[in-house]
This record gives structure tokens, sequence and C-alpha cells, in this order.
């Protein structure tokens, strides 16, 4: 093995310009270095998010499109009308014993029986989705004697009658009245499923969820793993604790707990700016629960008022997608996309616009978000394994991953600025294309095929425009 300057050394040659275009005298290229012999995490799958109830027949081909030509594998699928507060009155004075006359009313309403069709629907096509809980839980369940809190929150200065702070005297009810509904699903309405969410952004209270600060998190999770336990569905895997501010510390709390690492399937964060999972992967992964996963449950962008196609291409399709491959390149192993299509948003209270498909009249049409979503879903499949790449140009995120199902290798990137010329760089041998499959996705461009580019000396030339999503697909000479 060589020193470790040395290796780094011929890395920075690399990315040094290339001298014949200095003497030229034009424009040095970009550069992106790839080297699929040093590898990452294996990729689970790319998925969004939707709100269950909103679930409609005349829906179907769009779901059959978002899994068949998209590439989503994953669907977080929030239950209910974007809120936990099902459970109006308390069901009985025990939360050890289910009142199932009460719960069975409550889960046979039109909306659950609209998320129960959707879901059916999505198990036929091969898809167990997670699924997910949202907003503020019953009033009774909370209380305002709490203090101020001492991480980040989305909103600041509500007042203590105003958070929604679950009490701590109502974690076993809380716990009652989710798994209840995990539990119908599961034996009920013949739901398939493995991954459970029963709480979202409790740091972002109190639309999105209710007050949980981060050491109360994990007394509250382990209400709801003892119940789940106990109904029968210890093979639940609880995904957590899908916190809003992405820099906040949830994750140290739940690692310390080891009878409920036992029932943690997978950490989930959302982010909608420049933060990302860095940190928090490595949490995770200086821990003795390495091995659980770190996903992005929630991102995209949030400025959906503006219905311009410039807003629609600079920050749903460019941004998003730059977050997307920042989250990768950081350890993330899934991401889902919010949203799967434009609906009601019961927390903001108006008709949201964050869809990558766009509805009127019940007629759903893919955006330009779509198409730039789909230059990394459809062509990085689950099973794929992450690898190095770099670029020299601050303008230019990339990603790339090995296909070991088409044997190929895959590089996706978003342009944002920076030379239009963009040499890709691998070491020869074997493992390596001889070309590379460009697809594009460009404001006048769709995900299409735009060229073949020859690889020559181990590098390919490529003109991209000064603003694109790429993808460029390699099938590897020999397997490696």
């Amino acid at each position: 093995m060589r020193p470790r300057h040395l290796h780094f050394a011929a890395i920075f040659l690399l990315l040094l310009p290339s001298p014949r275009l200095l003497a030229q005298g034009k424009e040095p290229a970009a550069r992106i270095v790839v080297d699929p012999h040093k590898r990452y995490q294996t990729i689970e799958g790319f998925g969004v998010n939707y709100t269950g109830p909103y679930f409609r027949d005349d829906q179907k081909a769009m779901f059959d499109m978002l899994i068949d030509d998209l590439g989503a594998k994953f669907f977080r699928v929030v239950a209910y009308l974007v809120y936990s507060d099902w459970e109006v009155v308390n069901d009985n004075a025990d939360p050890n014993v289910m009142n199932w006359e009460y719960y069975n009313d409550r889960y046979s309403t039109p909306i659950f029986e609209a998320t129960w069709n959707g879901l059916r629907y999505l198990n036929s096509k091969g898809i167990r989705p997670m699924i997910a809980l949202m907003g503020p839980v019953p009033g009774w369940m909370t209380d305002d004697k709490v203090p101020p809190p001492r991480h980040k929150v989305c909103q600041g200065n509500v007042p203590p009658s105003l958070q929604g702070h679950l009490s701590p005297a109502m974690y076993d009810e809380f716990a009652e009245e989710v798994v209840s509904m995990a539990e119908y699903a599961r034996i009920q309405a013949h739901i398939d499923f493995e991954f459970f969410s029963p709480f979202n952004e409790t740091d972002c209270y109190p639309p999105e969820g209710p007050r949980i600060d981060p050491d109360e998190t994990p007394k509250v999770l382990d209400a709801v793993a003892r119940l789940l336990k106990k109904e029968g569905l210890g093979d639940v895997r609880l995904a957590v604790a899908d916190n809003a501010v992405i820099t906040n510390n949830y994750t140290d709390p739940i690692l310390k707990d080891d009878e409920l690492m036992k029932q943690v399937g997978a950490f989930a964060f959302h982010t909608y700016g420049e933060d990302s999972v860095g940190p928090q992967v490595e949490r995770v992964k200086a821990s003795k629960y390495s091995q659980v996963p770190v996903w992005l449950t929630e991102y995209g962008d949030l400025n959906d008022e503006d219905k311009t196609f410039e807003n629609q291409w600079k920050k749903f399709s460019l941004a998003a997608n730059r977050r997307a491959l920042t989250a990768l390149n950081q350890g993330a192993s899934a991401l889902f996309y919010f949203d799967a299509f434009d609906d009601y948003e019961e927390c903001a209270k108006r008709l949201c616009y964050y869809g990558l498909f766009r509805s009127a009249s019940h007629v759903y049409s893919p955006k330009k978000s779509y198409f730039a979503t789909r230059q990394l879903y459809h062509f990085v499949p689950p099973g794929s394994q992450r690898v190095a790449a770099q670029t020299d140009v601050a303008g230019i995120t990339v990603s790339a991953f090995r296909d070991l199902t088409t044997n190929s290798l895959v590089i996706v990137g978003v342009k944002e600025g920076g030379p239009n010329r963009v040499e890709v760089v691998l070491p020869e041998g074997e493992g390596v294309p001889t070309s590379w499959d460009l697809y594009t996705t460009t404001r006048t461009v769709n995900c299409v095929k735009t060229n073949i580019v020859k690889v020559q000396g181990g590098v390919a030339q490529i003109d991209l425009p000064d603003e694109v999503v790429f993808t460029l697909v390699g099938a590897r000479n020999k397997s490696d």
C-alpha cells in the first residue's frame, strides 16, 4: 500500500488543470475524479413522501410512474391528515388494555380507509411502505409544565400552553394510540410494512409534531417499543427521530438506550437547507450500533408558493438534488423526497406545491423536479455502492456508484456554475468504462440521453450547460 501522503499527492495532481489546456490558453476544464475501488455505503433505496388519506384510484397511474419510471422503492406515508390526534377522547382509563370497539371504529373511517387502500396498492407493486405519523397529539395528552427548550426549534417564543408538549404521564397513552394504529394496519387492514415512525419534527412544534425534547425522546420510544412487542409487532422497526433541525442531537440519547436500540431500524433526519447528515452519521458510526443506517426522510425545498418556472428549476430541481447528493456523500443510505404530489397540508392550512407531480382537477403531471430527481433515482438502484468521487469546482456536486446488477459505473452530478468543459478521470485498468452514456435535465430537456462520450487514456471530456443535472452511465469492461 502506498504511503498516505503519496496517495493525496496523486489525487491533488489529478485535480490540477490539464497542461494541454493551459498551454492552449483556454479556460481550464472542471475535473471529476472517480475511484471505483474506494467504496462506501450501500444504497438501500430512494423514495417519496405522501399523505395517505389523499390516495384515490385515479392516482394509480401516477404511483406506477413513481415506482416504475422514477425508481422510487421507498414510500413514507402519513396515515392520518398530518395530525396524530384521532384519539379525540381516551379509549379507556387503562393504556395497557386497548378498547378495540373504539379503535376499530376510528380506523374504519373514510380518512383511514383511503390510507389503507393506498398502502395495499403499494404492496401490490412490491413496496413495503413506512408508516409515519406527524402533527400534534390530542390535547388531553399534553401539559404546559415544561422549561424553555435548550435546543434549536423552528418557532421561537411559543407559549408553553400552545407547544403541545407530550406529558411524561401520558407516554403510555401515546404509545397505545400509535401502536393500536400500527396493529390495525397489520392485522385488520392487511398492510405489509416493516418501518414505523411514531412522531415527526418534535423540534418544530406545534404544527409538525408534539414537543418532545431530546432527553425525553428515548422514554417515549421505549413506551412505543414495549407495546409493539407486547402486541406481537416486535418485527416492526422504528425510524427515529425525524427531527426538523438536522443539527439537533436526538441521536446520542437514543444510542445510549440499549433496550430501545434493539427496535431501531434507522436514524431519520430532515433537511431543506445546507446542513446535512454528516455529524449524525459520525455519531452513529462512533457508537456500538454503527451498522444502523442513516436516512434522509425529508428533503426538497420549502419555497413552494413561488410557482414560477425559475423557482421550480433553481430550488426544486438544482438545489434539492444538490441536497440529495450531499447527504449521500456524507453517508446517508436512503433518501425520501418531500412530496410526491401537490396537496392540502393541514399543518400549513393551505394548498402546498412541494410535489414532484402537479395536481389539477385530479390530473397528475410531472414537474421539472420529477425529471431532475429521476437523474438519481432511476439510474442508481437499491444495492448500488457509493464510490469515491470528487471535483475541484465549487459549482459542481457529484456522487458515483457501482451498480452490481448491471455491471456499470454511474456518476450523478448537479452543475450550478463553473466551466462548461468537464473532464471525468478514472484510474486505468479493470473495472472502468470505455465510454459513458450521458443523460441530462436542463431548463429545456427532461432526463434524456444526449451523448455517448468515449474514454481515452482514462479521461472523458464532456461539454455541459451552465446549469444541469446530469448522469453518466458506463459499463465496466470487467467485473472487479
